[in-house]
Formats: structure tokens, C-alpha cells, sequence
């Protein structure tokens, strides 16, 4: 073992790549797309398939219903990204995030709305899909709130946004009622859709059967498994419910589920939404702090979101996040590209991770990013470039262009870039630059110091069979 250090002591050199300056700059730089693009881009993936539903959409973005960014975000469209966005200050209150647009598409596709329909929405998210209801052709559209405050919020932006006058130029009744009063003056023939946005215990009968012969009701219901999306017809043969996909919404307040289920007009419950101690920074340095919330799908793609999110983050001081908007935003994009990373959307994982360096610079952002151009070189090692530049001490690209280099049959370029990554502070993974100091020197025919990278990497990593299988072949050689 003597002999075996000494031996690598006299080959290590010293410490750093003095080639930095050899590696590409930075030439593409991902940003969020447009609200258009992003329309699109769901298009041609097969998600949006409803041709109204995609014209509709077009003429509505759900960043003019949001709370205003922070002063320090800049420019970045934030409304396009896969997070979420708060349109209430208290964002711990139920029903106080805007839906995010996958979740939009899925869930206004299968509601179905057409043109000259009567249509229900019972705990608004903003005003969004109450404009892209009025897109797609809806004759009367009723708003339930189910607390007062909230819903004279929302009157008022739509009348600020003018929304008011394109409701009368596309001959749409919009009404808004609070809960207790909302089975007033319902339409004769019954509601044609009806969409619930809060979670259930059980299907609200009493509001199902105000809905028309062949209409459509959208609700989730609590299960088992998590709070289910259904949807539920009314033809000739009754009531027909479909189980669509688990949607993690807030539950519904009981006081207002009671009122839902009862026959007849209630007094509107008290329900709590103080709001006043939260300023909209507050918003949105906590709108995505439960990944899950609001998301849809089954249940695995929920848990891997959930492990994902919490795995990795940019590396910032949490003292720093805790008040810092521009941090806290930046770091929820770094956490959402790498879900996207890991379910290998990589054009959107990339739009994600450059949106974070542009807010707030971190070798994470921009190692991850470079990540997503893998089948490019240039890009692939301009960005991992990038990541030194931003903070030498992170070892992840310090590895990742070892690799690189020993991939393109360059093992004695890449050691010093594994030397680098080995003693770099911010790196978790030394035993993988362990193992690759290991190949790097094998290829050479440094069998040693090959030995001596392998005995160090397994005792960081003791149960990678490749790694024993290496350490194996090397004592069998030098034996």
C-alpha cells in the first residue's frame, strides 16, 4: 500500500485543469419559452388534441391573472414554466394557486365545453379558466366562491382586465355568486358542464342532478390512492363516472362541502382567508413549496416529482432563500428542471435550468443544463465551462468533463479534471471520480496508480460491482 501511495503522490501533479481556457463558451442559452410556444410544443407531444380547446388557449395566458412577479425577477416568463403561480396572498389557503397549464389542458379537455354551453365552476382559480370558458363559446358562466373576499378580488380583476367587455362582445352572461346561494336561477335545462376544483370525500349529488341530459361534470374525489379525478355523465342510464387520474388538490372546507350536498340554499359558511399578513412576495416564495400540490398523475409519477424535487437543489444558503424572492424562484426552476431532467422532457429541463442561472447564477443550474445538450460536445462542455466559472469548488463538473475527455479516447486530459473534481468542497460523489481516476489511469497503463484509485473508490462506494470487478482485474494483473 506504501509503495502504491507513493507511487500516486509522484504521477497526481498539481491541482487544477490549466486548459480551462481550450473548453467552448457558452453559445445557446435556454430560456422559458412564450405562452404560443408552449401551446404548441403541447400539441405536437399528442397532450393537446382538442383544436378550440388549442385556439382558446392561444388568446389566454395565465400570467395576466397571477400576482405580479417580485420587482427583481427581470424578464422572464415564469408563466410558461411547470411551476406554480399564485394568484392569492395566502397561498395556505385552499384554492389559491393558478392550475398549471399541463394540468389546464388535461382537465378542460376532458370537461369538453362547446360552444353555447351553460357552465358551473365551483372554487375559481383565478380567473383563467373562467376566460378560456368564455373562449371556447360558453353562453353563462356562473362563479361560485366559497369565500366572499376572494371572490370580490377576482369581480375586480376581470372588470380591470376588461374581461367584462369581451364577455358582452362574445355574448357571455358571467355571474358571481358566493356558495349558499348558487343553486338560484339555475338554467332549465340544467347545467351543461360542471367543474369542481376542491376535493371531495363523495360525489355532491345535489349538484350533479342540476346537470343537463348529456352534460358533463368534472370533480376529484377522495380515495385511497389520493384525490381522484372524475368525471361523471348523465345520459338516459343515469349517472357515469370515469376515474381519470389523481389530481392533489386542496380539500374542500367541510363547511362548504356540507353546503354543496344540501337540497336547498344555505346561509354561505365562514370560511376563513385572513390574506393580510402575507405580502406577495410571501406568495411566491411559498407557491412551490409542496411540489406536489395541484399536480396530476397517476400515482409513481407523483412520488418520483416528490423524491426528485427533495434530492437536489442549487446549492443556495437557506438563510438566503428564506427571504429572498429572486433565490427562491430561482431554485424552485432548478428543482422543477431536474423532474423534468429525470423524466427526460430535456428541452424543457433546459428552458428550466437557464431560466434559474439567468435569475440567480449557480454551478448546479448550469451543470444540469449542459447535461441536457448531451448529444452536442460543444454545448455539453460549454455550459459544464460555465458551472467552474461560476464556483470552482463545485466537483460535479469537474467530472462531468473527465468523462468527456476520456470518452473521446483523451484519458490523460481527463485526469486532472477527476484530480480536480476529487478535491473539489462541493461535491458528494468522490467515489465516482475515484473510479474514473481509475480508468483514466488503466487506459495508460498506470496499473498502480489504477489499483490505488480503485482501492479509494471502493472504500466511498463499497458495493458497486463494476468497481469490484475493476479492483479484481487490476490485483489479478499486478499480481
Amino acid at each position: 500500500m506504501t509503495v502504491l501511495c507513493r507511487a500516486m503522490e509522484e504521477d497526481w501533479g498539481p491541482f487544477g485543469a490549466d486548459r480551462i481556457n481550450d473548453l467552448p463558451i457558452v453559445e445557446k442559452w435556454p430560456r422559458l419559452s412564450s405562452h404560443d410556444r408552449m401551446v404548441e410544443m403541447f400539441s405536437k407531444m399528442g397532450v393537446l388534441q382538442s383544436g378550440p380547446l388549442h385556439d382558446a388557449l392561444l388568446r389566454s395566458s395565465r400570467g395576466y391573472h397571477s400576482l405580479p412577479l417580485p420587482s427583481d425577477i427581470g424578464d422572464v416568463n415564469i408563466e410558461t414554466s411547470a411551476l406554480r403561480m399564485p394568484w392569492w396572498r395566502d397561498v395556505s389557503v385552499h384554492q389559491s394557486l393558478l392550475p398549471g397549464l399541463y394540468e389546464t389542458i388535461q382537465v378542460l379537455q376532458s370537461l369538453d365545453i362547446r360552444q353555447g354551453d351553460d357552465v358551473l365552476i365551483i372554487g375559481p382559480r383565478g380567473n383563467w379558466w373562467t376566460e378560456i370558458a368564455m373562449q371556447l363559446g360558453a353562453r353563462r358562466i356562473r362563479i361560485v366562491g366559497t369565500v366572499e373576499e376572494r371572490l370580490s378580488e377576482l369581480r375586480s380583476r376581470w372588470s380591470a382586465l376588461r374581461l367584462d367587455q369581451a364577455a358582452e362582445a362574445l355574448g357571455c352572461d358571467v355571474e358571481w355568486r358566493m356558495i349558499g346561494s348558487h343553486r338560484d336561477d339555475r338554467p332549465l335545462a340544467g347545467w351543461d358542464r360542471i367543474l369542481i376544483t376542491g376535493g371531495m370525500a363523495e360525489p355532491p349529488i345535489s349538484i350533479l342532478e342540476t346537470m343537463a341530459r348529456g352534460g358533463c361534470s368534472i370533480l376529484p374525489i377522495v380515495e385511497d390512492s389520493g384525490i381522484m379525478l372524475q368525471s361523471v355523465k348523465w345520459d338516459d342510464g343515469g349517472f357515469l363516472a370515469q376515474r381519470l387520474a389523481i389530481w392533489n388538490v386542496d380539500l374542500l372546507p367541510e363547511p362548504v362541502v356540507e353546503c354543496l350536498c344540501s337540497d336547498v340554499d344555505l346561509p354561505a359558511p365562514h370560511t376563513e382567508s385572513p390574506g393580510s399578513g402575507w405580502s406577495v412576495d410571501d406568495a411566491w416564495r411559498a407557491a412551490n413549496r409542496d411540489p406536489i400540490r395541484d399536480r396530476l398523475g397517476p400515482l409513481i409519477l407523483l412520488q418520483l416529482i416528490q423524491s426528485t424535487w427533495d434530492s437536489l437543489g442549487p446549492g443556495f444558503e437557506f438563510s438566503e432563500v428564506e427571504g429572498d424572492s429572486r433565490l427562491r424562484i430561482a431554485e424552485d426552476l432548478f428543482r422543477m428542471g431536474h423532474v423534468l431532467q429525470r423524466l427526460g422532457v430535456s428541452d424543457l429541463a433546459a428552458e428550466h435550468h437557464g431560466s434559474s442561472f439567468q435569475m440567480a447564477p449557480s454551478s448546479e443550474a448550469a451543470s444540469f443544463l449542459g447535461m441536457t445538450f448531451r448529444e452536442s460536445d460543444l454545448n455539453y462542455l460549454a455550459w459544464q465551462r460555465k458551472a467552474i466559472e461560476t464556483d470552482p469548488r463545485f466537483g460535479g463538473s469537474w467530472n462531468e468533463i473527465g468523462e468527456a475527455m476520456l470518452n473521446k479516447g483523451d484519458p490523460e486530459f481527463s485526469i486532472q479534471w477527476f484530480r480536480g473534481a476529487i478535491n473539489s468542497e462541493k461535491y458528494g460523489e468522490r467515489g465516482v471520480a475515484w473510479t474514473n481516476l481509475a480508468r483514466a489511469h488503466l487506459e495508460l497503463g498506470q496499473m498502480n496508480s489504477a489499483l490505488f484509485a480503485a482501492q479509494e473508490a471502493s472504500t466511498l462506494i463499497p458495493d458497486d460491482q463494476d468497481l469490484q470487478e475493476l479492483l479484481e482485474r487490476l490485483s489479478e494483473d499486478l499480481a
